[in-house]
């Protein structure tokens, strides 16, 4: 191959790393397997990957490696200890940082992929602790329950390692491949203008500034953001797993990395700046307290979920199982399972009460803003401002329907409504739009006959706003006796009988 043609990533890592077993079911390497299997897989972008096999400790790092180090987009880092001890290691990776202009702390286009945990490792380099302290894509190491020492997943092979390892493997590699193929496509769809830009002798564009644009643009359209604690050993499986299940939900997951290898200050500084961007701060424990860093009054667990309590930020704790007495010797420890934030369940369903709890925390800041703006117009502009209400009155009866838009209209709101016969869902009105700017919803239930349709409908329109995150603070039912749970098994604070008499009251609640 011509050292001079461009690749797409360049794996740097430490032989020694990429033996084959005897007995393993693989004929190749750890770390060629990998690298083979960040190009399989649906959806998959097709990349130039290079990886050198013939390097051999003691050899001279030659200048042919140099430049495919120069010429390549990505730079792929397999960290430990072996790596650490390797100095050509670390002449390709300040290499690839001092032609690619990056932040030799935080490099844009540098994936660090962890196959041993990294409080772990001895004499570690400035440039690899700069670089650890805020960068981290993917943990391939794994700690069993009851081992003393972590497992690397997928070694030999995904197939010799028992299924729940082996499920650690697929599910990292996914994450980091996905990570990997959106920034390559970001590059290769920036290349045309950059080189164009180059021959008008026009600055090209600067990696680092693109991916904070990118990263504030998913941050200002996102349903929310959670800062997700970091874990002790035995959950990073679990943690991964959350992470996985709210990205694709448009949930930004804090950290970007993680907090291991902070001094006590650099973590301080860099758990308050998350918390401050962050809606919800969910941990996940186990009976596992956690090594104390040196410096550090206590455990992460306990320091990240005591700042968070500090900060005033809404919090939700997992656990799978409650730990039997005198299991957990640190008290500290034991006192994260006696909060009123805990949720003793399955990982499934707590991921799922995750989601509704930033929906609703998404709800409830858009309320805010909109009572923040109205507080800005003063009292003369709220009392003209332009208010409304939607009225779903599907069995007209028109002497009521009267009186009710009357005090409707008294509390200085117009009324929105559907058209007679007008269908709902897939090619029908677009009650979305309808809805969004009105602050409340009303249903009018009058003639018993229509129960199905009334029940089905109003069913369509909490669903509408569950699920578009719409700002509307309050649902009505006119009954004319009942409650709203009594005739429709809907129980809600936000939805709510109303009559004649009340609809005022309601109104003038909004």
């Amino acid at each position: 191959m011509d050292p001079a043609e461009t690749h797409d990533i360049f794996v740097s890592y430490a032989h020694a790393d990429n033996g084959v077993a005897l007995g393993a079911s693989s004929p190749v390497g750890w770390v060629s397997a990998l690298a083979a299997n960040l190009n399989e897989g649906p959806g998959v972008l097709r990349k130039r990957i290079f990886i050198d096999h013939q390097l051999k400790p003691g050899d001279e790092f030659s200048g042919e490696l140099l430049t495919r180090v120069e010429r390549s987009r990505l730079l792929v880092l397999l960290l430990s200890q072996n790596y650490l001890d390797s100095k050509w290691c670390g002449d390709e990776l300040q290499h690839f940082v001092h032609t690619h202009g990056g932040d030799p702390e935080k490099p844009a286009d540098v994936f660090v992929v962890e196959i041993f945990p990294f409080d772990a490792f001895t004499a570690v380099p400035p440039i690899i602790g700069a670089l650890r302290k805020r960068l981290i894509h993917a943990k391939f190491w794994y700690q069993p329950v009851n081992s003393a020492s972590p497992v690397l997943a997928g070694y030999p092979s995904p197939k010799d390692s028992g299924h729940k390892v082996a499920a650690h493997y697929w599910s990292v590699l996914n994450e980091l491949r996905v990570a990997i193929d959106s920034r390559l496509r970001s590059l290769r769809a920036a290349a045309p203008v950059d080189a164009a830009a180059a021959k008008a002798g026009l600055p090209t564009s600067e990696p680092e500034a693109a991916v904070a644009d990118a990263r504030r643009q998913d941050a200002s359209a996102a349903l929310g953001t959670v800062l997700l604690a970091d874990t002790t050993e035995d959950l990073e499986l679990q943690r991964n797993a959350v992470k996985l299940a709210l990205e694709p939900e448009g949930i930004v997951v804090l950290p970007e990395g993680d907090y291991v290898g902070l001094s006590c200050e650099e973590f301080g500084a860099a758990f308050a700046a998350d918390l401050a961007r962050s809606d919800l701060f969910v941990q996940l424990l186990s009976p596992t307290a956690g090594r104390k860093a040196r410096g550090f009054p206590a455990p992460l667990p306990q320091l990240q979920f005591e700042r968070a309590r500090q900060a005033g930020r809404p919090i939700m704790q997992w656990c799978e199982q409650p730990p039997v007495d005198g299991q957990i010797v640190d008290p500290a420890h034991a006192a994260l399972f006696a909060t009123e934030s805990l949720r003793v369940t399955h990982l499934a369903g707590f991921r799922s009460e995750v989601l509704e709890r930033i929906e609703r925390l998404h709800t409830e800041k858009i309320r805010r803003e909109r009572a923040a703006a109205a507080a800005q117009t003063g009292p003369a502009a709220a009392r003209t401002q332009r208010k409304l209400v939607f009225v779903d009155d599907l069995a007209s009866v028109p002497a009521l329907t009267g009186r009710l838009s009357s005090i409707i209209r008294e509390q200085n709101f117009e009324l929105r409504g559907l058209p007679p016969n007008a269908p709902l869902g897939n090619n029908g009105i677009d009650v979305r739009e309808l809805l969004r700017p009105c602050r409340a919803g009303i249903t009018i239930y009058a003639d018993q006959s229509k129960y199905l349709a009334v029940y089905n409908r109003l069913l369509y329109f909490l669903n509408q706003l569950a699920e578009n995150g719409l700002a509307i603070e309050r649902w009505g039912v006119y009954l004319e006796h009942g409650t709203v749970a009594s005739e429709f098994r809907i129980e809600s604070d936000d939805v709510v009988a109303v009559n004649e008499q009340c609809l005022g009251d309601f109104l003038r609640g909004l």
